[in-house]
């Protein structure tokens, strides 16, 4: 109640959860991930460090929560469709964006041990689209999980490789090691600098939808 009492009298909104988890994945996007700290995030929210605790357990906590903000944007962005091919598509796509648009924090996707609410959520609402449209449950189950598998390894490679920082792409000539033979110099000029990410997840997503059915 006293903190209630007191994030109104100085006009800001009172301390929550879902507050505290939003404003660590912005410090994240904005400093990175290993700048994060509960003191750190207690300044951003403007409260003592000792405040979260609260509402969050720890520093692992917040990193679990962070995990469950981008399944909760990954929710939103790709409700369930009538039409369960495109529903899966929406799906994989909100996926690869949401690690896109949060570059500092997509490894956490992976790193941490958890499966948030959202996540289950959103996976129960695309898997009951699927089964309604005639596909049998296991099938649906085994074609979601391969595409989100895609979808995250898709986005996380791409981010490595720094194909979401504009300009800071790598020259394939400077990746390759000194006396590498010109013919396989130009398979690399090939495989890797004539590659279109965008086109390529597309052609992914269209070979195991197409091939589902």
């Amino acid at each position: 109640m006293a903190t209630t009492r007191a994030a109104t009298d100085t006009g800001r909104a009172p301390l929550t959860r879902d507050r505290i988890l939003r404003a660590a994945l912005n410090y994240v996007d904005e400093h990175g991930l290993e700048s994060l700290s509960m003191h750190k995030l207690g300044a951003e929210l403007g409260v003592k460090g000792m405040s979260l605790y609260n509402h969050v357990a720890g520093k692992d906590d917040v990193l679990d929560g962070v995990v469950e903000t981008l399944w909760t944007e990954v929710e939103d962005a790709a409700p369930p469709d009538p039409d369960w091919h495109r529903g899966y598509r929406q799906f994989a796509h909100a996926l690869r964006d949401v690690l896109h648009q949060h570059p500092n924090a997509a490894p956490l996707i992976t790193a941490r041990q958890v499966m948030p609410i959202p996540a289950l959520r959103a996976v129960r609402a695309h898997i009951t689209a699927a089964v309604d449209s005639g596909v049998a449950e296991d099938r649906a189950y085994e074609l979601l999980r391969t595409l989100t598998s895609y979808a995250l390894g898709h986005a996380l490679a791409y981010l490595s490789w720094g194909l979401g920082c504009p300009g800071c792409v790598p020259s394939v000539r400077d990746l390759l090691r000194p006396g590498t033979p010109d013919d396989l110099a130009g398979v690399a000029d090939v495989f890797c600098g004539q590659s279109d990410p965008d086109a390529q997840f597309e052609l992914g997503l269209d070979l195991m939808i197409r091939g589902s059915s």
